[in-house]
């Protein structure tokens, strides 16, 4: 039950997910670093180290996953493997749609040549 709980609040599509989320999380999207009452939240926080191993992107059509600030090439989001500051990763909109064509992804050269640098195999992305 409790992973369940962890997957719906990952999703964020509830409101109670929205308001938890907004609780325990900063403005930059990473988990406060001090203690705050809940009933809940330690529920989700444990859940989450057993989900996180059987968690893995489906792309689908990627027009719902953020290119910059999601963990969809590697466990951590691009935008921390190149150390963008938030201010900077939110004038970026791109969605990993905009990089996909019927057959292949469709990268152009300089963030191909960025993905080698940080050593991230982009055919071994599904």
């Amino acid at each position: 039950m409790l992973c369940k709980l962890n997957w719906i609040f990952t999703l964020r599509e509830e409101p109670w997910a929205q308001i938890i989320y907004a609780k325990f999380q900063t403005k930059s999207g990473k988990r406060i670093k001090y203690h705050k009452c809940s009933s809940v939240w330690p529920g989700i926080k444990f859940a989450e180290k057993i989900n996180k191993s059987f968690i893995g992107w489906i792309f689908g059509n990627g027009k719902k996953i953020d290119f910059l600030r999601d963990a969809w090439a590697t466990c951590t989001p691009l935008r921390e493997h190149i150390g963008l500051s938030n201010h900077l990763s939110k004038l970026c909109t791109a969605k990993v749609s905009d990089f996909i064509n019927p057959d292949d992804w469709n990268f152009p050269t300089d963030i191909s040549l960025a993905f080698l640098a940080m050593g991230i195999d982009i055919s071994s992305i599904p």
